[in-house]
């Protein structure tokens, strides 16, 4: 009976602590911060049913400081930007090109992706917009 009761004690002991450890791997969104994105580039991908041409496409964005940056969409020119971040939202200038508009919901957020939904409440699914980016330095 000792040995049944050590053996669950153990196996319940190697339960908790994978628990513990899965909390780590995941960043709490309200930790994006401005300091968190100084001097970092990324690179992803943008979807949203609604953009005339192509749906899917490429974008780099490179935060040079905590309120300026530069993007690259696929196929245009490189804008400066500027954005802030309040919150679980991110807001870009009018001259990001497909970044302006409505702020951006921070859905996910580690040192390594991040996950921006645009317009998620539309009730037109073609409205909504994504962003994946991966850090790239």
């Amino acid at each position: 009976m000792k040995t049944k009761s050590l053996f669950g004690i153990l196996m319940l002991f190697l339960l908790t602590i994978s628990f513990i450890s899965c909390d780590k791997d995941k960043e709490d969104v309200d930790k994006l911060t401005p300091e968190a994105l100084y001097q970092t580039s990324w690179r992803g991908t943008g979807h949203c049913g609604a953009w005339t041409t192509i749906k899917d496409r490429g974008i780099g964005i490179q935060f040079i400081d905590t309120k300026k940056g530069k993007v690259n969409w696929q196929d245009y020119e490189e804008f400066d930007i500027t954005y802030t971040i309040e919150g679980k939202y991110i807001r870009f200038n009018d001259i990001a090109f497909q970044l302006a508009g409505a702020p951006w919901v921070i859905k996910s957020y580690t040192k390594n992706h991040i996950t921006l939904i645009q317009n998620e409440a539309s009730p037109n699914k073609e409205e909504i917009a994504t962003i994946e980016l991966d850090r790239i330095d």
